[in-house]
């Protein structure tokens, strides 16, 4: 199973007895590109294991729509600070393409970390993955320019620019889409 092969790469090998116990509580679920999986302002309750497609998290700011971040199947993926607090999500996600995941309830985590230190493990990763991505964003924006970020995502994440619409990656780069379109024309003429 690729999500298996995804989560053992992250979180190192996880008995047959541990994966069929953590698998029994995964929900096959199927969405259609444009389909909102999480709203603005509502709780987080899930954990995304992503197994076909791409999806945008976004955040308003100020009416305006900011592209956060992008994910591309295999991936686990949720609103951490929504669940550690239980409180609503600042942050939506929509799929940008039809996708499939198997989904957990944040509720059934705690049982499963009962009932098995490799699960535990899984989550742990999970949540040190998601700092990690999170701290070198926030070290992308602070030490590189406009410029720099585009090549930056050219280079470390190419599926993003392939994938998923411009104006969203212009949001995301904290640019224009007008920006954006000169930053490309000056790569390309390079």
């Amino acid at each position: 199973m690729v999500m298996r092969k995804y989560i053992e790469h992250i979180a190192g090998k996880m008995p047959d007895k541990d994966w069929q116990l953590y698998k029994q509580h995964l929900k096959a679920v199927k969405s259609k590109k444009g389909e909102v999986i999480l709203g603005l302002q509502k709780p987080c309750k899930t954990i995304w294991h992503m197994t076909k497609g791409a999806v945008r998290k976004f955040e308003m700011d100020n009416g305006i729509e900011k592209t956060t971040h992008f994910y591309v199947a295999p991936k686990v993926f949720t609103v951490l600070h929504s669940v550690l607090t239980g409180g609503p999500s600042d942050l939506s996600i929509i799929c940008e393409e039809d996708c499939e995941f198997l989904t957990l309830d944040i509720d059934q985590l705690a049982d499963l970390y009962q009932q098995s230190i490799y699960i535990e493990r899984v989550g742990r990763r999970m949540a040190e993955e998601e700092f990690i991505e999170e701290f070198s964003m926030r070290r992308m924006f602070l030490k590189l320019d406009a410029l720099q970020r585009y090549e930056y995502m050219e280079q470390k994440h190419p599926e993003v620019l392939m994938r998923f619409q411009l104006k969203d990656v212009a949001t995301f780069l904290g640019v224009t889409p007008e920006t954006l379109s000169r930053l490309r024309k000056m790569r390309f003429s390079a």
